[in-house]
């Protein structure tokens, strides 16, 4: 086996690693996911804290315009649905929200095996059985 255990000798071996590639680094960590953006809007009852720095602009009447994460666009989004008078897209926004939060319902599946018996009969030709492999190439 030629090549097991000698990735390193690899001519581009060691050529993208993060000290090559600065680019390539999350300096804010793992990135917020939907399912987090999910159970936060969620469990905080439809109160919503922003952040200071996603806040652009104040209006004059008291409305804010704010940059939202497209985590939390989604986030929202699926609540909107699930809150509309639309039936259908409505109980599809809960089940994937369910499905986010909870987990798919284990589904459970019963699987029969039956067994026949076969009889089987053997016909005596004269031809004597084989003792060993040698016999039947012969």
């Amino acid at each position: 086996m030629s090549g097991k255990n000698k990735i390193h000798e690899h001519p581009n071996a060691n050529s993208n690693g993060f000290s090559k590639n600065k680019s390539n680094i999350n300096k804010k960590g793992r990135p917020v996911s939907i399912r987090t953006q999910l159970k936060e809007l969620l469990l905080n009852e439809g109160n919503l804290t922003i952040p200071s720095t996603q806040i652009v602009k104040v209006n004059d009447d008291g409305s804010i315009v704010m940059k939202v994460p497209t985590e939390m666009q989604l986030a929202l989004k699926l609540q909107s649905w699930a809150m509309s008078k639309k039936g259908n897209d409505s109980l599809k926004a809960i089940q994937m929200i369910m499905e986010q939060i909870d987990g798919k319902p284990l589904q459970e599946v019963h699987q029969e095996t039956i067994y026949k018996s076969i009889d089987i009969n053997i016909i005596d030709t004269g031809v004597p059985f084989a003792d060993n492999e040698k016999d039947i190439i012969d």
